[in-house]
């Protein structure tokens, strides 16, 4: 037939027979507005009222899938809003475990990425658990866990000890890589609790000045110092004590940290910290030794550091002298007494070291090696490394008294 000559398609209206039918009257339903449509009111969709369409409508997924879930027995209300006593018990237990395991992750400083695989491996070691298999406790969870409740109860705790008896302070800057240079402020105080005297973190505070990113004044340290303490309402005049490193801008006379501590709280003592004095007492003391003793501590490092041959090389003269084939250490200016380790660890590997860099030189004749060949053959360097592995550990074992007394 030519196209002028096919019959149009003719609209059928609804009809309300097809409500009595047992395939369309559980949802079927008219349109006013549109006698030409009808209304699903599962699909919550209008559609033609066809009766092909409507049998089309009935077989299709979504329809079957809102049928079934219509005819299922709807569970009583009250089971979605009371809990029975056991539930509740649970729960509980579940969220002290979630805790325990977080605060173990933040004692031992611990990478939180591991909790990403801790309750999977709780839940197979532990099939008979219930509280194991409820444990949803991922890197998120454990972060929000440490600063929301851990963090927040023990701040809490602190502050109100601090709120009703006298105490002390102890700040010193951040050493780490960060990129936000913080000032770590310590409480020290009596406690009634564990009847003790406890050093607790109270709090960090930026050390630069938004507004004046290059200046660490000693007026911002200051004011970032005491804003700690006015946040929550604790009192100046219970402030009796601080202690921090002996730099200028924390213990300068005239305009520095302690000197607006004594404006504000007359009556507290300073007192800087001993391990910085003993330190600085063994560097300047140091200084007053041969400069070589030093330069062939870094230069032998420096010789080793970066290649791996070098090192199995030195390990065969440990192995032939029956030496344990340790490696050499780094001395730094920003480790306090590392010099000692550094010492100890030359005059041990002595005779290694001492073949090793004669053969080096006399083969290869290195520029690098010159200045450590002289000084192995020289008796008063080693003389100087035995002075310095005498005296060092006096002042290492002072600071290590101070630490224990101080924790």
């Amino acid at each position: 037939m030519a196209k002028s000559e096919k019959t149009k398609h003719r609209s059928q209206k609804f009809r309300t027979e097809w409500q009595k039918n047992h395939l369309f009257k559980t949802w079927l339903m008219s349109v006013k507005c549109n006698e030409y449509e009808a209304y699903c009111k599962y699909c919550k969709q209008t559609i033609k009222s066809e009766i092909t369409v409507l049998k089309n409508h009935t077989l299709g997924k979504k329809h079957k899938s809102i049928m079934l879930r219509g005819h299922k027995k709807q569970p009583p209300v009250f089971l979605f809003t009371t809990e029975t006593d056991s539930d509740i018990k649970k729960k509980q237990l579940v969220s002290i475990a979630e805790i325990k395991l977080t605060a173990y992750f933040a004692e031992h400083n611990m990478p939180f990425l591991g909790a990403d695989h801790l309750s999977e491996l709780l839940t197979e070691v532990f099939p008979d658990s219930e509280i194991a298999k409820n444990i949803n406790v991922k890197r998120t969870k454990t972060t929000a866990i440490i600063k929301n409740v851990i963090g927040s109860s023990q701040k809490f705790i602190l502050f109100e000890k601090l709120k009703k008896q006298k105490f002390s302070l102890m700040a010193d800057e951040s050493t780490d890589i960060g990129a936000i240079k913080t000032s770590c402020v310590v409480a020290r105080f009596y406690d009634e609790s564990s009847e003790m005297i406890e050093s607790d973190f109270w709090q960090l505070h930026n050390v630069y000045d938004t507004d004046n990113p290059s200046s660490a004044s000693a007026e911002h340290l200051y004011n970032g110092l005491i804003s700690t303490l006015n946040e929550y309402e604790i009192p100046l005049t219970n402030i009796i004590g601080f202690g921090s490193d002996g730099c200028n801008v924390m213990m300068g006379k005239h305009n520095s940290v302690v000197s607006r501590l004594r404006e504000s709280c007359p009556s507290i003592f300073i007192m800087k910290c001993v391990c910085h004095s003993a330190h600085l007492c063994a560097s300047y003391a140091c200084k007053q030794l041969h400069r070589a003793l030093e330069d062939m501590a870094r230069n032998i490092f420096n010789f080793l550091k970066s290649s791996s041959k070098r090192q199995a090389e030195l390990k065969q003269f440990q192995m032939f002298l029956n030496l344990k084939p340790h490696k050499m250490l780094h001395p730094l200016q920003t480790r306090w007494l590392s010099l000692i380790a550094v010492v100890s660890r030359i005059l041990e590997q002595w005779d290694s070291l001492k073949l090793y860099f004669t053969d080096t030189y006399l083969s290869q004749r290195f520029i690098s090696t010159e200045t450590i060949y002289r000084g192995f053959n020289d008796p008063f360097i080693k003389l100087g490394f035995l002075f310095l592995n005498w005296s060092l550990p006096l002042f290492t074992s002072f600071c290590q008294m101070v630490k224990c007394g101080a924790g």
